[in-house]
């Protein structure tokens, strides 16, 4: 079966799939096998994922396996909880189960971080143009996922506001546009920068407050098997009034901050100190420091133009 627009499918047929394990999403270097039940998981992916490429069966060998559901037979029909269960023990806490969204976007962040060692990965956002990628790694609250969000706002597209997936034998980094993830105050000002057809709707309550996802659009789509390699490297920091500041770092300051956001580094050991030490070579790292989303923008323009 060739791949389809998710929206191109009827939802008799993607609830099928779901429910019989076979709904397959094919995104950047992955393959995904998802399972589940639940209407809201249906009701999330028919909105917020309609444009990515997905088959009703499996045609290839998928590297991701995801099932969305109960944490056990009680859960299922009384006060109903959801959990992902990526097919190993994960540190997921079960939800109420109109908090699917929720659940799916946590399992694929745990199926890639804890089981992916093709690449090195970076707990990072990552936008790009034709001169070559920014990667912008920073603690949550941060405000990284703003400056991604804004970044494609001004010519750049979507490679990831999860990962960046660092190729362990070619100093480039590759796209893997899921939506970028919405947390409390960030919502509004993300809503205002793109336009509220652009988000999800916003799952209230949830253990990190409330949360709403923002479309990869088309275009950050029909790139995502294209690398780039990484000119920028950013460590953004979110003060509230700070005027505005960039602090250049030297390779070794860089590696040091890299390390400990990586998900696999321990796992892949010298490779993967290789990689993020040719990573800091060939590419300008700087620690930013701004009280505005505008402010921000700016800082990166001014670096984009002199580096």
């Amino acid at each position: 079966m060739t791949l389809r627009a998710l929206k191109s499918f009827d939802r008799r047929d993607l609830h099928k799939a779901l429910k019989q394990g076979s709904f397959t999403l094919q995104l950047g270097p992955f393959s995904h096998l998802i399972s589940g039940s639940s209407p809201a998981l249906l009701d999330f992916l028919q909105d917020t994922y309609r444009d990515y490429s997905v088959e009703m069966s499996p045609s290839d060998v998928t590297e991701v396996l995801l099932n969305i559901r109960a944490p056990n037979l009680f859960r299922r029909f009384i006060r109903p909880q959801i959990m992902p269960d990526p097919g190993f023990d994960v540190p997921a806490v079960p939800l109420p189960k109109r908090m699917a969204p929720l659940a799916y976007e946590m399992g694929m962040n745990l199926s890639i971080a804890l089981k992916c060692c093709r690449f090195v990965n970076i707990h990072a956002g990552v936008v790009a143009d034709d001169h070559g990628a920014i990667l912008m790694s920073a603690a949550s609250g941060s405000g990284k996922s703003t400056l991604t969000a804004a970044m494609m706002q001004h010519g750049y597209r979507l490679f990831s506001d999860e990962f960046a997936l660092l190729g362990l034998d070619e100093p480039l980094v590759h796209p893997y546009p899921r939506p970028i993830s919405l947390k409390q105050e960030t919502i509004p000002i993300v809503r205002e920068l793109v336009g509220a057809d652009w988000l999800s709707k916003t799952v209230s309550g949830t253990p990190k407050g409330d949360i709403a996802y923002y479309r990869a659009r088309p275009e950050d789509l029909a790139r995502a098997h294209v690398p780039a390699p990484v000119k920028l490297i950013l460590f953004p920091k979110f003060e509230t009034g700070a005027n505005p500041f960039a602090q250049r770092l030297n390779p070794a300051e860089a590696i040091i901050r890299l390390v400990p956001a990586s998900t696999n580094y321990s796992l892949l050991g010298e490779e993967a100190y290789k990689t993020l030490a040719s990573l800091v070579e060939n590419a300008s790292a700087f620690e930013l420091t701004y009280g505005t989303t505008e402010q921000s923008i700016d800082l990166v323009k001014q670096l984009t133009a002199s580096h």
